[in-house]
């Protein structure tokens, strides 16, 4: 009797590419806003979202018989050129990459999957009330690879190996084709704004964006808008008047997130240095160098040893102790929430490494951005620290954040600008 072995994959995300012998990079902009509107994640405009996976090997007692691999993705730019290669019997290649989060709470490539020799058996389109438009795809193939990319072990299988040589395999895109691409990403289209901005010439710079084409405008448009301009160049004049190199704005809308510290701050007049803090609230007492972590907030910041490091705690952590880390190391620590945990992210003095990518990441997955500390105590967000927010807010999940420094001072901001309290006087 036959051993089944029915392998079904599905949760955390999985990106696939394809490319057929007859019509190319069949998965080029599916992963773009023309392709599925709002649903489109950066960094992956080249790719094919896939809901759900299975793959299906059998044992018939002397080998393995291949029974296809099935998986569902959202109707896209792909789904006529799917047609097409069911029409035309063509021969594909196909990649699927799988990510999970991992220890630090960050997105990490882990499962590969390569099919050489495939071709679609079948297409199901499924249109119904209150659900997304999708189509799951059958496919037959002649190879498989299958990758553990952590823990570095892998399985191939060749069905037929006197056929091994017609197996299609894509020309891999040269370095004329790579640099086309890069001339009119996002990112190019960011640089360009930080350098109209920089210049003083933001309309030269947003129609060198027009003309490169591609998705610059859109880049550039993100971080140059209606709802940004007026502000930014404000924030850029008054650098300019002040000598403050412009608050580094071409820098910033590089990182665009990272927050930027500009003038190291003594303590405060207002704050007692010689207070020993009662416990939970020990920041103020480590600031003035009186006092030293607790045994629970060191045992958290060895588990933070640099810049980049990240660790996922329990709702007993809370912001009097991000503060005390703060305090303890002069550099800057993150947090961002969801349920009961706390996501913990230490960055250095002058800010922490979120960008757009990671914050449209932790997004996704529902976390909130609670708040970060500024150990100099400038209690004023940056304009990255905005735009980061925007995006949380973008998601439904948080409008305002709170900025805090190592003296029990707190602020709140929001993707508009900062939020003044009554109490506050210049």
């Amino acid at each position: 009797m036959p051993l089944l072995k029915d392998k079904i994959i599905m949760g955390n995300i999985v990106y696939l590419t394809i490319a057929g012998e007859l019509q190319g990079a069949i998965s080029d902009g599916c992963g773009s806003t023309a392709s599925v509107g709002n649903r489109w994640q950066t960094g992956h405009e080249d790719e094919i979202f896939v809901f759900s996976l299975s793959n299906s090997i059998t044992s018939t007692g002397k080998g393995s018989q291949l029974h296809g691999l099935r998986f569902c993705k959202l109707i896209d730019k792909s789904t006529p050129l799917f047609v097409n290669a069911i029409n035309n019997n063509e021969q594909l290649y196909m990649e699927f990459y799988f990510y999970r989060i991992n220890r630090f709470g960050r997105w990490e490539k882990y499962y590969y999957i390569q099919l050489r020799g495939a071709f679609l058996s079948g297409i199901q389109h499924q249109f119904s009330e209150n659900n997304l438009d999708t189509e799951t795809i059958t496919i037959s193939y002649e190879y498989i690879l299958c990758k553990h990319l952590i823990a570095n072990t892998e399985f191939s299988y060749l069905a037929l190996p006197e056929n091994y040589n017609r197996l299609f395999i894509p020309r891999p895109k040269t370095p004329a084709d790579n640099s086309l691409k890069t001339l009119n990403s996002k990112g190019v289209g960011r640089l360009l704004a930080a350098g109209g901005i920089y210049n003083g010439n933001i309309e030269g710079f947003r129609e060198t964006a027009e003309k490169l084409g591609g998705d610059a405008i859109k880049g550039y448009d993100h971080v140059l808008n209606d709802q940004t301009k007026g502000t930014i160049i404000a924030l850029a004049s008054i650098a300019s008047v002040f000598g403050m190199g412009r608050l580094g704005l071409a820098s910033e809308v590089e990182k665009f997130g990272q927050a930027k510290v500009w003038k190291t701050l003594s303590v405060p007049d207002s704050i007692d240095t010689t207070t020993i803090a009662t416990t939970g609230q020990n920041y103020r007492a480590i600031a003035a160098g009186a006092e030293d972590l607790s045994v629970a907030q060191t045992k958290t910041l060895t588990q933070l040893p640099k810049m980049g490091s990240r660790i996922i705690v329990t709702k007993g952590f809370g912001q009097n102790d991000l503060a005390a880390l703060s305090a303890a190391t002069g550099d800057e620590f993150a947090m961002f929430t969801t349920g009961g945990r706390r996501l913990i992210i230490r960055g250095n003095a002058t800010g922490v490494p979120i960008g757009i990518v990671e914050a449209e990441e932790l997004a996704t997955k529902g976390w909130r951005w609670s708040s970060h500390v500024h150990p100099d105590g400038t209690l004023r967000s940056s304009l990255g620290d905005r735009a980061i927010l925007k995006i949380f807010k973008d998601h439904n999940l948080n409008s305002k954040s709170s900025i805090s420094d190592p003296y029990g001072r707190r602020f709140n901001f929001s993707p508009d600008g900062d939020l003044i309290s009554p109490e506050w006087r210049p």
